[in-house]
């Protein structure tokens, strides 16, 4: 259905079930949770602030649209993009929706949906190799179908190092029902006020910590035994397990001196990274090796 845009951020688009929010809804998104989110829909809070460094890369994720929707197009000879995004909603649904697509490409009267995603790799984007998208990008995409009418996608994944990649995503009318079903259920537990359970993921914590700012002075809650004893425990584990981590990944790097990749019998081990500056990171790849060698 062709109306006026919603604006991401704006009220309006705080309680609309979008395509973003649907890899939240299921459980599979790897940057947002359940919980965050439905409190964020609720309205118990609001979404977390854009720092200037999430800013920083939402721009450059805008700049990455342009190279590779040019990079589609070689790829896709005959098909027309349009300028910039399109957003879709679906009247048929009984809750706010909306699927913005990066790009509505065309045909004739063909269409297809062109979503693009940046990494600063391709193993950090989680591909195993097999040429399948990763499950919270498939969802996204196949609810952005659903809505818009579109049954043809594609994902451009534009890789910080190394050459972009096309996944094609195909129809499955089965899965997109399975998924609207949970999003109906999940609607539903917006307005009876039953919100997810916790986990144990950063933006659950943060959301929490949103959602109780102020500090009641002297006042006190009595917490579970077995919550305590865990809490205590933990904490106490961590500052030992941080000091060995960080022992660690001195030897390592000590190890690899001005070498990029550190490697055991054939397997990725770690790999050195420009940070800010002049500093160097180490980053610990996929336990594989763990498993191998175990």
């Amino acid at each position: 259905m062709k109306m006026p845009a919603i604006v991401p951020g704006s009220p309006e688009w705080q309680r609309m079930v979008t395509a973003s929010k649907v890899p939240a809804i299921l459980g599979i998104s790897r940057w947002q949770s359940q919980f965050a989110l439905w409190h964020e829909m609720a309205g118990a809070v609001e979404p977390a602030p854009v720092t200037t460094q999430s800013q920083d890369m939402f721009d450059y994720g805008h700049a990455v649209e342009l190279a590779a929707g040019e990079y589609w197009k070689y790829r896709n000879p005959g098909w027309k993009l349009s300028p910039g995004e399109v957003q879709f909603h679906l009247d048929d649904l009984a809750f706010p929706n909306a699927a913005t697509v990066d790009r509505r490409a065309s045909r004739g009267r063909a269409r297809k949906i062109v979503e693009i995603k940046s990494a600063r790799s391709l193993e950090e984007w989680g591909d195993d190799g097999s040429g399948e998208a990763p499950a919270d990008y498939t969802a996204q995409v196949i609810w952005q179908m659903l809505i818009s009418g579109i049954h043809q996608a594609d994902i451009v994944l534009w890789p910080e190092y190394g050459r972009p990649r096309i996944y094609p995503i195909e129809w499955d009318p089965e899965v997109a029902d399975d998924i609207l079903k949970i999003v109906y259920l999940w609607v539903a537990s917006i307005s009876a006020g039953t919100p997810p359970d916790l986990d144990d993921t950063i933006t659950t914590y943060e959301c929490v910590r949103r959602l109780h700012p102020d500090i009641e002075r002297d006042l006190e809650v009595e917490l579970d035994e077995v919550l305590a004893v865990e809490y205590l425990t933990a904490t106490a584990q961590s500052k030992t397990l941080d000091k060995e981590l960080r022992g660690l990944k001195t030897r390592v790097l000590d190890a690899m001196g001005n070498a990029q990749f550190a490697m055991c019998r054939g397997h990725k081990i770690a790999d050195r990274r420009n940070g800010r500056g002049d500093s160097i990171s180490l980053y610990a790849s996929k336990p594989t090796f763990i498993e191998e060698y175990a």
